[in-house]
């Protein structure tokens, strides 16, 4: 499972960053995030692209070259892959060359059960960083996984690229009652050499909607967990190295970064580009391309790559209502949620469901309209009317 990372908009200590010939106005360079397969060797409970060892949804090589050419023609400079469990994708090895020579930095995220040397060998001088979902302590990261024993399997493959120098991180799944195991993750982190752990709010999306449907962090949950993180930065990174991060922005961050987080509109000559307006591109297995999440609605979506090719979608996508509509709800969530009290927010989240919000038809007003009462003849009541809905 891959974490839409808020990193993409704010500064960071754990961060690939470009040259700033290659940065976008955020400072980091445009990410598209490929889903090259659902399938996975897990069906982890908190997935929100519904992957497993039953799902056999996967792109054709050739559709995800082309894809991969037009993206860095539009901007984007850098290729993170997830799925599904990207190391069952047997093409990897290939799309990851192919985005080092565009020039694309590079990142895979791993359930790590199944890294072995046949797998890691052909990918690794072609990833600059490896992300491992490890998600508490073992009981919490075994359940989530449905596996006995998951988590001492996964730290064990981390030799791989610990002896490679490959510079690899953890990311942890932040639910409504887990804070009190990040600690543990980031002690984790420090002896397997990982370099950082980001912290990715649940998304209520996918598989996570049945199993963990009351578990998703409420503001305070967030807010705790920038607490915490500053927290661990200060005991624990100048002694471990490692940094964290989470995908959360408090309110002063919110008030201070609009710039960031709502793209300029009505865009400067000689117009919008789709890599200002959407700095994450999300192309899922089934083909379809999106801006920012996966939980926006399908109005704001570019289309099926099964139909055009990306530099076609974008050219469609951006002579269209859309790059307004995406603007509006940036907008509309920033001056929601900086004149609210919500102490922290996860900005994705927050714009995907205020657009979900917005495009929903709303409901008709119930008009009521008289109609005879069925009442035996003669009867005191047979003149009376009763109310109902029309039908």
């Amino acid at each position: 499972m891959m974490a839409t990372p808020l990193r993409q908009l704010l500064p960071a200590t754990d961060v690939l960053r470009q040259p700033a010939s290659h940065a976008s106005p955020t400072g980091v360079a445009p990410i598209v995030q490929l889903h090259p397969t659902r399938r996975c060797n897990l069906a982890c409970a908190h997935c929100y692209t519904s992957s497993g060892p039953q799902v056999a949804e996967t792109l054709p090589l050739p559709l995800m070259q082309g894809a991969l050419d037009d993206a860095a023609a539009l901007g984007y400079g850098q290729l993170a892959l997830s799925g599904g469990e990207p190391l069952l994708y047997e093409a990897l090895p290939l799309l990851l060359r192919q985005a080092r020579r565009l020039g694309m930095l590079t990142s895979v995220t791993s359930n790590g059960l199944l890294l072995t040397p046949a797998r890691w060998e052909p990918l690794a001088p072609w990833l600059s960083r490896l992300a491992i979902s490890v998600d508490g302590r073992a009981a919490s990261h075994d359940r989530l996984r449905g596996q006995p024993g998951a988590l001492d399997k996964t730290l064990n493959k981390l030799a791989l690229p610990r002896a490679s120098g490959t510079p690899f991180g953890f990311i942890f799944t932040l639910t409504q009652y887990n804070i009190d195991e990040l600690e543990d993750v980031v002690q984790l982190a420090a002896e397997a050499g990982a370099d950082s752990v980001q912290v990715h709010p649940l998304t209520l999306h996918g598989r996570a909607t049945q199993t963990l449907a009351d578990a998703r962090p409420d503001a305070m949950e967030l807010l705790a967990a920038l607490i915490e993180a500053q927290r661990l930065a200060i005991a624990l990174s100048a002694s471990h190295g490692v940094q964290v991060h989470v995908d959360a922005l408090s309110q002063r961050q919110l008030r201070a970064y609009r710039e960031r987080l709502v793209p300029a509109w009505p865009a400067e000559p000689p117009g919008p580009t789709l890599s200002t307006l959407a700095p994450v591109l999300v192309l899922q297995a089934d083909g379809q391309v999106l801006p920012l999440t996966h939980e926006l609605p399908r109005s704001l979506w570019l289309g099926s790559l099964h139909e055009q090719g990306l530099l076609a979608l974008a050219a469609r996508w951006l002579a269209g209502p859309a790059p307004a509509g995406l603007v509006q709800a940036c907008a509309d969530t920033w001056a929601a949620l900086t004149s609210s009290e919500q102490p922290a927010a996860y900005w994705y989240d927050e714009v995907a469901a205020l657009a979900q919000r917005i495009e929903a038809p709303r409901p008709q007003p119930l008009r009521l309209v008289p109609r005879p009462a069925a009442a035996p003849f003669g009867s005191a009541h047979a003149g009376a009317q009763n109310w109902s809905a029309p039908r």
